[in-house]
């Protein structure tokens, strides 16, 4: 038996270390062989075919090279609640079961049925998670209009801005994949753990750092 571990975050500042460690006891514990760890930071709001490690988790199963896929909360498969579904019922389809570790949780019976006990409950929770993403954008919407009022200031700090240098120091190695140019956006994310998005940002940091360097002069 074959798994995919999926472990996602949504900020650079934050990291998978708890998520891999529990994933890797789970499996060990079941007697799963880990045959691929997709580890993405991208917003759960982002669908499945914008993250090229949950891309690859689904090339995976529909060519029978993996027959598990393991998370450690439903929300790391994603915020929005009809993405959810269809992305554990496509993986159902394959006959790939899906494990929510924190919720004792798993898609396919002992007979590699869909339990449709189970994919109830896990809908209900794909629900409750993009209710509670979307409370918490109401929230942070509603305080910035009461700062408005107030006339409080709610613009980033001044130099809190990430400057372009820092940037690309961060992304060593998505800056030397591109500057090779041997690979597209979504492989060199895949390979540095970092979303297309800051592949692209990248891309265009160091055209315009180019573009901004003086040109030789032809004797």
């Amino acid at each position: 038996m074959k798994a995919a571990l999926y472990l996602r975050v949504s900020t650079s500042k934050q990291n998978t270390d708890r998520q891999l460690s529990e994933l890797q006891d789970y499996a060990s514990k079941h007697g799963f062989e880990v045959a691929y760890t997709a580890c993405e930071t991208v917003s759960g709001t982002r669908h499945r075919y914008q993250r090229p490690g949950m891309e690859r988790v689904l090339e995976m199963a529909s060519k029978g090279e993996i027959t598990e896929v393991i998370c450690l909360e439903l929300s790391r498969l994603g915020r929005d609640a009809m993405d959810v579904r269809s992305l554990i019922l496509e993986l159902a389809e394959h006959g790939v079961c899906t494990h929510v570790v924190n919720r004792s949780l798993r898609s396919l019976d002992k007979r590699r049925r869909k339990d449709h006990v189970t994919m109830m409950v896990l809908g209900i929770l794909a629900d409750l998670a993009e209710m509670e993403r979307e409370t918490t954008v109401e929230r942070i919407v509603s305080g910035q209009q009461e700062a408005k009022r107030q006339g409080k200031h709610i613009a980033r700090p001044k130099g809190s801005v990430k400057s372009t240098e820092r940037f690309l120091e961060e992304n060593k190695r998505v800056v030397e994949y591109l500057r090779e140019g041997r690979c597209s956006v979504r492989e060199i994310a895949t390979l540095c753990g970092v979303s297309p998005n800051t592949v692209v940002k990248a891309k265009r940091a160091l055209s315009a750092e180019s573009a901004t360097l003086p040109q030789a002069i032809s004797a």
